[in-house]
């Protein structure tokens, strides 16, 4: 079993606004909520759109918005649900 599917939801268009010049080479998101796990992206996006990421084995589902600009999310740490609970 693949522990994350990962979905992009395009919006079908380019960025307004110019990336954020302090993360050139993408951000790594996380919340810091442990324990957690890394699902990496696919970087950068194609264009303006959302992530859904789920987890294989807990059930976690987030979604995050990317841009197709160098600033867009590289990396989600995932809050797991199982050892939550």
């Amino acid at each position: 079993m693949m522990q994350f599917n990962i979905k992009f939801l395009t919006r079908h268009r380019k960025a307004r606004i110019a990336p954020d010049p302090a993360f050139p080479k993408g951000r790594d998101i996380d919340p810091g909520t442990r324990p957690a796990c890394r699902a990496d992206l696919p970087y950068p996006a194609e264009c303006v759109g959302t992530w859904v990421v789920k987890c294989g084995y807990c059930g976690c589902t987030v979604a995050i918005t990317a841009a197709g600009r160098p600033d867009d999310p590289k990396s989600l740490m995932i809050p797991c649900k199982r050892k939550l609970s």
